[in-house]
Parts: structure tokens; C-alpha cells; sequence
């Protein structure tokens, strides 16, 4: 088995509306908050990580586009 990455994709969520995105952090950090902008709210707002994602084949076709996660 190999070893593990240094980064971690999580998946973060709107702690108004609930809405999400994807974010890559390092393994050894706390989990992640910042504020960002919330297109369902149509303002900046808080946002904290939720869940980690098991892998990258379970991301979307198209986060996995933009981010250049390949298989």
C-alpha cells in the first residue's frame, strides 16, 4: 500500500443556506472554516467543512475538471 497524501479534499457547506463546495487541505490541520461567497444567499458568509470525501472517483466529473483531480 502506498503512502498517504499530504492533502486532503473535504467538503465544505454554507452555515446559512447549506450550500457546498469542494476544498483541498493538509492532513495534519484543523478542520476547515473561512468565508466565502454564497451564491444561494448572494453574500459573503461562513462556511465549515461537513465531511471529508473517501476519494477523488467519488467527486464529480466536473470538480474533478476543475481542480485537475485525474483518475
Amino acid at each position: 500500500m502506498g503512502a498517504k497524501s499530504k492533502y486532503v479534499i473535504v467538503q465544505i457547506a454554507s452555515v446559512i443556506t447549506g450550500s457546498t463546495r469542494v476544498w483541498v487541505r493538509e492532513r495534519a490541520a484543523d478542520k476547515f472554516s473561512g468565508i466565502f461567497y454564497d451564491p444561494a444567499y448572494g453574500k459573503s458568509c461562513l462556511f465549515e467543512e461537513v465531511k471529508r470525501v473517501k476519494g477523488k472517483t467519488e467527486l464529480p466529473k466536473r470538480i474533478r475538471g476543475i481542480y485537475n483531480i485525474a483518475n
